[in-house]
């Protein structure tokens, strides 16, 4: 594996956590029943280059 922008081999592999809030127009329409399904998280897996900082999906 190769990063696109300098073309060095010098990776790491860095795993980020996005969470997916509860929307106020959510909890009106559905009320307590609107919390289910809340704070959904998705693992996202990054490589990012040690030489210039270039972060890329893996």
């Amino acid at each position: 594996m190769k990063c696109p922008k300098c073309g060095t081999e010098d990776l790491q592999v860095y795993n980020e956590v996005k969470s997916k809030g509860v929307s106020g127009v959510k909890v009106c329409l559905f009320g307590i029943c609107g919390f289910c399904g809340a704070g959904k998280t998705k693992n996202v897996q990054y490589w990012i280059c040690k030489s210039c900082g270039y972060k890329f999906k893996a």
